[in-house]
C-alpha cells in the first residue's frame, strides 16, 4: 500500500509533520511560572465530598491568610521549614492538599504526609486527598489510580504519580517513618504525636531524618493547634521562627493590628458580640471580616534582642516599614511561622467564640479546647493556684452536713492512700456537672505493711451506709486502694473485693484519668505467687489540675442564681480543718528547669530543653497525702461516670432514684430553659458580672 493508497483510505489521518513539529511546539513553549497559591486558583477543585462549605474551584481570596505560608512551600522559595500554630478549621489541611497538587504537576519529587494515627491518615485520604484528586480534572491523569491488584498504582496510603510518590503514615508506628528518602514533609497536628516511637525517638525527628539526602532543597510544613504549655511542638517551633501575626486594618481608622481575644467585648443593648479596635475604640463586627482580611498583611515580631519590637498598632503609612517577606530582611536568619486564632475563620462568629468562652469558664476540660482550639494558644493549668488560707474562708461559707449524701449528688466513691504510719481514707459524693462533695475521711492507724489492724477498720468501713437527702440510705459505688507502699498487702486487700480496684498513679500528661487494668501476681512472703489481681493506672497529671480547678471554684463561689460553676470540689468546716487544707493545696504545677535557667550561663541553658513538659510537685514540708487520696476518688468517679454513661437524662433519674424524690431546685433548670428568654434588666447585677468578666480577662492576659 502506497503513502498515496493511505491518504486516500484515511482521509481524516493528520499530516505527520504537523503532528511531530507541533508536538515539539508544545514541549518547548515555556512554563508559566506560578506561586503555589496561584496554581492551586486555576487547577484545584474542591470536592463536595470533603465536607468543605466552598465546594467546586478553589479560591485562596476566600482565606487571605492562607497566600503567603502555602507559597513559602515553592521549591524556589528560600524558606526550609514552614510552622503554623493555627487553631482550628482555619485550612491547616487544606495547604497540604493544595502543596501536594503542585508536587504532582509542577515539581514532582518524593513526599511524605504524617497524621497522628491510623484512623487519621485513613481519613484524611478518604475525606481529604483522594476526592481532591477525583475532583481535579486538569492534574488527575498525572496520579495513578487506585487499584490493589497492580503493583504500579496507587493505593490508600501510597499515591505514585510521575518523578515521584507520596506515603501517608502514622506518627505512632515507626515502620512508616523508615527506608524512603523525602523532599518533602508535611505534618498535620503534631501536638498528637507519641513522644517516642517504638524507642526511636520523636516521630517528627524520624520524619525529618528522611529528608537528609536533599538538604537546603527539602521542604517541611506542619501546621497544629497547641497543646499543653512547657511541653507544646508547634509552639516550640512557633517561638524559634519569625513570630508572624496577621495584620489586619481597622475599617474605621485603617490602622493594621493583630487581633486578639482582649479587643472582644460581650453582647449589650445595642452591639452583638463585637471586638473594639486598639486604636480609636470603633466597633469590628463579624461583616467588616470579608474586607478585612482581603487587606491582611503578615508582619514578624520576632526582631533583634536590642531592636526596636514591633507595635500593636501600626498605621498604615508605617506599614512598608515593619513588613518583611519570610526569609529577607531582619528574617534572613529565620524560618518562617505563623499565629492565627478562630477570630480570622471567615465563617466564626465572634458570638460564638464568646459563648464557647462564657461556658469554658470553671470547666477545665473545656477551658483547655477553648484555648487550644479557639485561641489557638497552649494551655496551661498551672495557671490555678489556691492558697489554703482562703480556701478556709471559703469553706467556713459554705457548710453542709458530714456523712449526708448532698441532694445534688448520686454516687459514692471512696479511695485510700497507703502510708507508713497508717491509711487515709476519703468518701467523696458525685453529681452532674463534675459536681464533688467530701462527705467523709478517716485515718487507720497502724503499719498497714506490718500489721492487719488498719486493713480490718479499712474494710469495715467500706461497709458504711450513708443517708442521702431524701432519708434513704446507700453505701459506696465503687473504691481505691494506691498500691505505692505495702504493695502486697494491697494486692491481697483488694482480689477478692470486685468494687475495690488497686491503683497506680502515672505521673504523664494525657494519660486517661483510669485507665486499662493489667494483671499483677500476689506473692507471699516467700515471694511465691499466691494470685492475681488487676492493677488500675490512675492519670495523675490530669486528674490533679481538674482537683486544683475545683478548688479555685469553690473559691469563686456560686452564682446570683446559687449555681456552682462547673467542676466545683465541695468541702465543709467539719471535714477540712487548717491540716486538711494544706495538704489539699500541697502541689505546684512548675517548670522543672525554671531554677536551672535562672542560675546558670546563657550558654549552658542551651542544653536544656525549652519544651521540657511541666510537672507537679509537692511544697517543702508539706504532706499530700489527702490530695492523692481526693485524686484517685476523682478517678474513679470519672470512671463510673463513662462506664454508666450518665447524660443528662440519666443523671436525673439517679438522682431519683438515690433520694426518693426530684431534686430542688433542678439541677437542669438552666439548661432547659430557652436561650432567648432573657430576665428583667438589673443594673447591678449588670455590673457585677462586667466587673468578673474584666477580672477574667486580666487574669487570662497575665497568665502564665
Amino acid at each position: 500500500m502506497s503513502f498515496h493508497d493511505v491518504r486516500l483510505r484515511f482521509p481524516l489521518l493528520p499530516a505527520g509533520a504537523k503532528v511531530l513539529f507541533g508536538g515539539l511546539a508544545a514541549a518547548s513553549r515555556p512554563v508559566e511560572e506560578l506561586t503555589v497559591s496561584e496554581w492551586a486558583d486555576r487547577n484545584r477543585v474542591v470536592s463536595p465530598e470533603s465536607g468543605s462549605p466552598w465546594p467546586g474551584e478553589f479560591r485562596t481570596a476566600r482565606v487571605p491568610y492562607l497566600r503567603e505560608p502555602q507559597d513559602c512551600l515553592h521549591p524556589d522559595h528560600p524558606a526550609r521549614r514552614v510552622t503554623a500554630r493555627w487553631s482550628a478549621q482555619l485550612g491547616k489541611s487544606t495547604a497540604i492538599e493544595n502543596w501536594f497538587g503542585f508536587i504532582v504537576d509542577r515539581a514532582p519529587g518524593t513526599m511524605m504526609i504524617v497524621l497522628p494515627t491510623l484512623e487519621e491518615a485513613t481519613k484524611f485520604n478518604r475525606v481529604k486527598l483522594e476526592p481532591t484528586i477525583d475532583a481535579s480534572t486538569k492534574w488527575k491523569h498525572k496520579v495513578a489510580p487506585v487499584n490493589s491488584r497492580d503493583e504500579k498504582a496507587s493505593t490508600t496510603a501510597y499515591k505514585r504519580y510521575a518523578g515521584g510518590f507520596c506515603v501517608i503514615v502514622n506518627a505512632g508506628s515507626s515502620k512508616g517513618l523508615q527506608m524512603v528518602s523525602i523532599k518533602y514533609l508535611a505534618m498535620d497536628e503534631v501536638t498528637g504525636y507519641p513522644r517516642d516511637v517504638d524507642g526511636r525517638g520523636s516521630p517528627r525527628d524520624q520524619a525529618r531524618a528522611r529528608q537528609k539526602a536533599y538538604g537546603d532543597l527539602a521542604k517541611e510544613w506542619q501546621g497544629s493547634t497547641p497543646g499543653l504549655a512547657g511541653e507544646c511542638a508547634i509552639t516550640a517551633d512557633f517561638e524559634a521562627g519569625d513570630q508572624r501575626y496577621f495584620y489586619l486594618p481597622c475599617p474605621r481608622c485603617n490602622a493594621f493590628q493583630a487581633l486578639s481575644f482582649e479587643q472582644m467585648r460581650p453582647a449589650s443593648d445595642d452591639q452583638p458580640v463585637h471586638l473594639r479596635c486598639l486604636a480609636c475604640d470603633g466597633v469590628i463586627l463579624d461583616g467588616h471580616k470579608h474586607e478585612m482580611l482581603a487587606d491582611g498583611v503578615w508582619i514578624p515580631r520576632r526582631v533583634a534582642e536590642h531592636a526596636e519590637p514591633v507595635p500593636e498598632i501600626i498605621r498604615d503609612t508605617d506599614l512598608a516599614h515593619w513588613r518583611c517577606d519570610p526569609c529577607e530582611g531582619r528574617c534572613a536568619t529565620l524560618q518562617p511561622s505563623y499565629d492565627l486564632w478562630a477570630a480570622y475563620a471567615p465563617r466564626e462568629r465572634f458570638a460564638d467564640i464568646w459563648t464557647r468562652w462564657e461556658e469554658a469558664q470553671g470547666d477545665t476540660t473545656k477551658l483547655r479546647v477553648f484555648f487550644q482550639q479557639d485561641l489557638a494558644k497552649p494551655y496551661d493549668p498551672g495557671v490555678v493556684a489556691v492558697e489554703w488560707e482562703k480556701l478556709l474562708e471559703a469553706v467556713r461559707k459554705y457548710p453542709y452536713t458530714r456523712g449526708k449524701v448532698p441532694a445534688g449528688a448520686g454516687l459514692l466513691v471512696s479511695a485510700a492512700d497507703v502510708q507508713g504510719y497508717g491509711i487515709k481514707w476519703v468518701v467523696y459524693a458525685i453529681g452532674p456537672r463534675g459536681q464533688r462533695w467530701l462527705v467523709d475521711r478517716e485515718i487507720f492507724e497502724g503499719a498497714p505493711d506490718q500489721v492487719d489492724e488498719p486493713w480490718i477498720k479499712l474494710a469495715d468501713a467500706l461497709g458504711r451506709p450513708y443517708e442521702t437527702a431524701g432519708g434513704m440510705q446507700i453505701g459506696l459505688d465503687l473504691s481505691g486502694v494506691d498500691s505505692g507502699f505495702a504493695t502486697d498487702r494491697v494486692y491481697r486487700f483488694c482480689a477478692n473485693r470486685p468494687n475495690v480496684y488497686a491503683l497506680d498513679g502515672r505521673h504523664q500528661p494525657k494519660l486517661p484519668w483510669l485507665g486499662t487494668p493489667v494483671k499483677k501476681d500476689i506473692r507471699d512472703q516467700r515471694k511465691r505467687i499466691i494470685g492475681k489481681v488487676m492493677l488500675y493506672p490512675v492519670g495523675n497529671y490530669d486528674v490533679k489540675t481538674e482537683v486544683m480547678a475545683g478548688l479555685a471554684n469553690l473559691l469563686e463561689g456560686p452564682s446570683e442564681s446559687g449555681q456552682w460553676p462547673r467542676n466545683t470540689l465541695h468541702l465543709t468546716p467539719d471535714l477540712c480543718d487548717e491540716h486538711f487544707a494544706k495538704e489539699m493545696t500541697s502541689e505546684r504545677l512548675v517548670d522543672p528547669d525554671e531554677e536551672a535557667r535562672a542560675t546558670i550561663s546563657r550558654r549552658a541553658r542551651r542544653l536544656i530543653r525549652p519544651n521540657a513538659p511541666s510537672e507537679w510537685k509537692r511544697l517543702v514540708g508539706r504532706a499530700n497525702d489527702w490530695f492523692d487520696g481526693t485524686v484517685y476518688a476523682f478517678a474513679l468517679g470519672w470512671h463510673l461516670e463513662h462506664k454508666r454513661r450518665l447524660n443528662e437524662a440519666r443523671w436525673a433519674d439517679l438522682l431519683i432514684a438515690v433520694h426518693g424524690q426530684p431534686q430542688s431546685p433542678d439541677l437542669f433548670e438552666v439548661a432547659a430553659q430557652s436561650p432567648f428568654d432573657r430576665p428583667k434588666h438589673n443594673p447591678a447585677a449588670a455590673g457585677e458580672r462586667a466587673a468578673r468578666r474584666a477580672a477574667r480577662r486580666e487574669k487570662w492576659k497575665n497568665r502564665k
